[in-house]
């Protein structure tokens, strides 16, 4: 298997014939970095600006002809709505799913579950009261980026992914879900009814010291690590973790296991077992 990080929350699984993208947003997604495989699977974890704001437009530019009779799209019913308004994607190809619920496309079944999202500001009154501060000195990029949610699912449910191929691999995409404020008792329902040989999951540094448990907890043999946010935290001036640093002290802790940052736009990896 190959996983193809495009920046954000967007992430590209390959394996055999399949493509599987996750959250595929922003510049460096394009027809040329996808196509090559037979069946394309879309999901969408949620209706944030970041997760579903192109894919709308990405899937109805001229370039996605050739593709869109083998792509299909995975999410909740008013992410789907937004992204297939103008109906691109045959019904057939457009799957609505609640939390608990699988689909199967060639093979190859997703089941999906909930999360938290993780917590917008830091913890503490003076942090949150800097963070804030930084946001108001930009404010045409915050007014920009609010108006973006105006149009979008905002309430949507957050969803993650568990992917088990014919092989009998697994994936578990726990996307913003994994930090601080993050449920024991979900964290363990997730464990037992959907355990995974890999794990991806966004790092925020706020939430750097609490996801060790949640790892242990999930128990994967390999971990990849990415950060959702940090083209707005580079825009906002806000505090951001060094992922390389951090998968090294994980790797340190746990010595089962094996971690990666998908730290850089366009990065490629094999995942360890494969």
């Amino acid at each position: 298997m190959q996983i193809h990080y495009f920046g954000w929350s967007g992430i590209v699984l390959r394996n055999a014939n399949t493509l599987i993208g996750f959250d595929l947003f922003g510049d460096a997604v394009t027809w040329d970095a996808l196509k090559g495989n037979q069946v394309m699977v879309f999901c969408l974890t949620h209706g944030h600006p970041e997760h579903a704001g192109s894919l709308r437009a990405f899937l109805e530019a001229s370039e996605a002809r050739p593709y869109i009779s083998n792509i299909h799209l995975i999410s909740s019913p008013d992410v789907l709505q937004h992204v297939n308004r103008h109906g691109i994607l045959a019904p057939e190809n457009v799957h609505n799913v609640q939390a608990g619920e699988s689909v199967t496309i060639e093979g190859v079944k997703v089941t999906t579950f909930t999360w938290v999202h993780m917590p917008l500001l830091p913890p503490g009154l003076r942090p949150k009261v800097e963070y804030i501060f930084q946001l108001i000195l930009h404010p045409i990029d915050l007014i920009r980026i609010g108006m973006l949610g105006l149009s979008l699912p905002m309430n949507a449910p957050q969803l993650g992914f568990h992917i088990t191929y014919p092989d009998g691999m697994t994936v578990l995409n726990y996307s913003e879900g994994v930090h601080r404020l993050t449920n024991p008792g979900e964290v363990e329902q997730v464990s037992r009814s959907l355990p995974a040989d890999k794990l991806l999951f966004a790092v925020e540094p706020d939430d750097a010291e609490a996801i060790p448990r949640w790892v242990e907890m999930l128990a994967p043999k390999a971990v990849y690590v990415y950060e959702a946010h940090r083209p707005w935290r580079d825009l906002f001036h806000l505090p951001f973790i060094d992922l390389n640093e951090y998968a090294d002290e994980l790797s340190d802790r746990f010595h089962s296991m094996t971690f990666c940052a998908l730290s850089q736009v366009g990065q490629v990896v094999a995942s360890e077992g494969d």
